[in-house]
């Protein structure tokens, strides 16, 4: 057919004017299911499979113009089928275009994309990092600590789930469609904005988005004093709250605080950014302290003191037992302050939990972190601390599941995957060791856990092939990283010409804990014993599990009465008699007990 005949025969069918026309209806009919959908709680597939019936509706509309003709005496079907081959083409293209668009957008259809809920909770929102707009990068500290801290608050939102922190960071000075990140998140509404500061003045703006058609609910623009900003934050979060009231029946909590003064809460964000980056805790632990001297009434600015004086033990360099009592007494002094002035607080409860831990009180350390879980249950660090006590008194399998919760609940949160990565180590499962290492390579390449745990995993089994191989591995691609390993590798094997002066370098120059592994491949228990001595409390938690991890060397030690002592002195039994025994111990009446027992037989 003559390309002109058949467009002039399109026009004189009005095939033109009936496509137009259920173009229009069809953009406005979407766009109120957009808006209704959601208002009567349908499920997010819903709005989905209605645009795609009214695309499938288009070609069908064009092809029953062209099929029928309206005359004086009614429809009639049209008997003249010049070009109909070529509109039913154009008709099944269309189709299979709008059945494509559909399947694609499907989560379940994208392949590789196992982290992608299927159907977003209703009742799920994240907020995603407020834009610093006060043109200084060296404030990014006091946007990301207000966005860190309104997701805190709606935190406390009954019923509403709150995507954790680590995971919205992800997405920082990224951009993107908001439609898109929420997909990735899996929720259905997301948070957005900014914050202006200058001086003592604070604006913010803040928008509130649905994730299925990025329209906006609600949108606000604050001028405060920052003297007020947790009543501002408190605000904002009863906003969101009422506007989300009619399809999700949550409401914001109505419990107010108190007034904060403003250096004190400029050092508190300080502090709590430096202490995210992991990169100078004297300087993190410094701002906090700033900040409760400040303001000692801050109770939130107490427990994050004592969380960094926690994680300090793992980036002080060449610990002695004299900083480590130092650390501790911090540790100790700040929580208990905290509690004080705030015992509800998950923050204050995580705080707490880590002290017992650190006095090796390790049953009243399970239950403060749960009752930290219970007062909030997005708060992702603590989940990390229960996964690594259930690991450290042997509870493998219920440490595993605690940590596959935190990755699910915060799959961007590298030192969860370092939970999945320890316990799969201790119980030998292959796949899942390297799952994590490239999950943690993939957050966060410079980490010295992801760099070295397959080489630690050979270590561990006595696979000396493997080790060496993980090792050259490491020396090829991060040699500074591995030069405490080659010194301490061949000694572990036993390998003859071992200069003892670089050995005590090595031991000295590894990470804290890491040489551990090392002394108990070779079987050294007094080694192992004296080392440990010199850690303090925090890694001193580990004793058990590496030597139980570790097989056959380490559960052959187990047996030894010296490591059985020590065992004792860093109360595993006191947490086994109340909570249950881990396979391979027993108690022996009242008082005794012992380890090392064949897995397999019980004897």
């Amino acid at each position: 057919m003559n390309p002109g005949n058949f467009f002039a025969e399109l026009k004189r069918r009005k095939v033109f004017k009936v496509g137009a026309a259920y173009l229009v209806v069809a953009w406005l009919a979407v766009q109120a299911a957009s808006i209704g959908f959601p208002a009567f709680d349908a499920p997010p597939w819903a709005l989905r499979v209605f645009i795609l019936i009214a695309l499938l509706g288009f070609p069908i509309a064009v092809v029953m113009a062209w099929v029928f003709d309206i005359t004086r005496e009614g429809v009639k079907l049209d008997s003249r089928a010049s070009g109909s081959k070529l509109l039913f083409a154009v008709a099944a293209l269309l189709v299979v275009l709008a059945l494509g668009w559909y399947f694609y957008g499907q989560p379940s259809f994208r392949k590789g994309d196992v982290a992608t809920p299927s159907v977003a909770d209703r009742n799920s929102i994240a907020v995603l990092p407020f834009a610093n707009m006060s043109g200084k990068p060296g404030e990014d500290y006091f946007s990301d600590g207000m966005t860190e801290e309104l997701l805190n608050v709606l935190a406390k939102v009954p019923q509403l789930k709150v995507v954790a922190r680590t995971s919205v960071f992800q997405f920082k000075d990224k951009g993107g469609d908001i439609r898109e990140i929420g997909r990735k998140l899996g929720v259905t509404n997301i948070v957005e904005g900014s914050v202006r500061r200058d001086g003592p003045e604070v604006r913010i703006t803040a928008q509130l988005v649905r994730v299925v058609d990025g329209f906006h609910i609600w949108s606000e623009t604050y001028d405060r004093k920052l003297e007020s900003v947790f009543a501002l934050q408190d605000e904002i979060t009863r906003r969101i709250a009422a506007a989300l009231k009619l399809s999700l029946g949550v409401s914001a909590p109505v419990a107010a605080r108190a007034p904060i003064d403003p250096e004190a809460y400029d050092e508190f964000l300080k502090g709590r950014a430096v202490f995210r980056q992991r990169t100078d805790l004297p300087s993190a632990i410094a701002h906090l302290k700033a900040a409760v001297a400040k303001a000692p009434e801050f109770a939130a600015a107490w427990s994050s003191l004592s969380l960094a004086y926690e994680v300090s033990f793992w980036y002080t360099a060449h610990m002695t037992p004299a900083v480590g009592a130092e650390l501790l007494a911090g540790q100790t002094a700040a929580a208990e302050r905290a509690a004080a002035l705030e015992p509800d607080a998950a923050t204050t409860e995580h705080a707490l939990g880590n002290v017992a831990r650190a006095r090796f009180h390790y049953a009243d350390a399970e239950r403060h972190y749960l009752r930290a879980m219970q007062i909030d249950p997005s708060y992702s660090d603590v989940r990390e601390d229960y996964s690594e006590v259930l690991y450290e008194v042997g509870r493998l399998e219920d440490s595993m599941r605690a940590g596959r919760q935190l990755v699910t609940l915060d799959p961007y949160f590298g030192i969860g995957w370092n939970r999945i990565l320890r316990t799969a180590m201790a119980l030998d499962r292959r796949a899942e060791v390297e799952e994590a290492v490239r999950q943690m390579r993939a957050i966060s390449p410079d980490n010295f856990i992801s760099k070295l745990g397959l080489l630690d995993y050979a270590i561990a089994y006595g696979r000396a092939d493997e080790a060496r191989a993980e090792l050259a591995e490491i020396v090829t691609r991060r040699p500074k990283d591995a030069v405490f390993a080659q010194q301490l590798l061949p000694w572990a094997l036993a390998e003859a010409g071992i200069d003892q002066g670089r050995l005590r370098a090595a031991i000295a120059d590894a990470p804290p804990g890491e040489a551990a592994g090392y002394f108990i491949a070779r079987q050294d228990i007094d080694g192992l014993n004296a080392y440990i001595d010199t850690l303090g409390a925090i890694p001193q938690q580990y004793y058990f599990i590496d030597l139980y991890g570790s097989k056959p060397m380490g559960q052959a030690m187990l047996r030894d009465p010296r490591v059985k002592a020590m065992v004792a002195r860093f109360g595993l039994p006191a947490y086994w008699r109340e909570k249950g025994w881990p396979v391979g111990c027993r108690p022996l009446g009242e008082t005794d007990f012992e380890c090392g027992l064949d897995m397999t037989s019980g004897k």
